[in-house]
């Protein structure tokens, strides 16, 4: 089953980079081949352009805030509903999280505290070739004399002070993502309309799909209705309409 998600607006569609962005960084820190450095220093500087701006801090904040109050608030209930998140579990979370970024100081600019070779290495890589051996001596030094263990430390320290909005972001992914109605669809012909209540706001679509053979949702909403058109790829990669049955799960979700 393939899981495939559509914000709904612009800090959603924030919230799904920023964590995609850390999932590659992790992934690639995991890579054992040659080069591995390139693709780590490519998505560490990503991520410093992502969440280096200087109202997301505030953003996660009030947002984690107001999650805790919600919260807590259905701790006052007498059970849980059946697939919903225990607020007693996910309020510690929340409370970690929010103390992590108030104790953190990422002004826009961040410079890894003038680290003066993470600078050297961040101006160069934009440039075509900029990494090349005979422009940047003291990199190839840092790349061919240190172990890869030594190389996966520095990585991790320069990334820890930018781990605290990873964390915030998947504790409120997470309740976001357990806050949804789901229905079993099944739809001819790759088409699929619904209609949605405009006196609600909505965040997030979540499509999962049974047997996936190279298909994809094309999803468009407004205040009322959801449209999604199924397209397949052939085998020169260009889209085509799917003309089959298909059977899906549909969630919309909010905050």
């Amino acid at each position: 089953m393939m899981t495939f998600e559509f914000p709904l607006n612009e800090r959603i569609r924030r919230l799904l980079r920023i964590e995609e962005i850390y999932q590659k960084f992790e992934c690639q820190l995991k890579n054992s081949h040659d080069y591995f450095e390139f693709g780590c220093f490519n998505t560490l500087f990503e991520i410093v352009q992502l969440v280096s701006r200087s109202d997301l801090k505030i953003d996660f904040l009030q947002e984690l805030e107001r999650q805790e109050k919600k919260q807590s608030a259905l701790l006052d209930l007498q059970e849980s509903k059946e697939g919903q998140l225990d607020p007693k579990e996910i309020i510690p979370l929340i409370q970690v999280a929010r103390k992590k970024l108030e104790n953190i100081d990422v002004k826009p600019g961040f410079n890894f505290n003038n680290n003066l070779f993470l600078e050297e290495v961040k101006k160069r890589i934009s440039l075509p070739g900029g990494l090349l051996d005979v422009d940047f001596p003291n990199f190839r030094t840092w790349t061919t004399q240190n172990t890869r263990k030594s190389k996966l430390k520095d990585f991790k320290s320069w990334a820890q002070p930018l781990m605290v909005f990873k964390d915030a972001a998947t504790v409120i992914l997470l309740i976001l993502r357990n806050q949804c109605h789901v229905e079993s669809i099944k739809v001819k012909e790759g088409k699929y309309q619904k209609t949605t209540d405009p006196l609600k706001t909505y965040d997030l679509i979540r499509l999962e799909l049974y047997n996936p053979l190279n298909i994809y949702p094309e999803i468009s909403a407004n205040k009322y209705t959801v449209n999604v058109f199924f397209n397949q790829l052939n085998e020169e990669l260009k889209k085509e309409p799917v003309k089959s049955n298909l059977e899906f799960k549909f969630s919309i979700c909010w905050l």
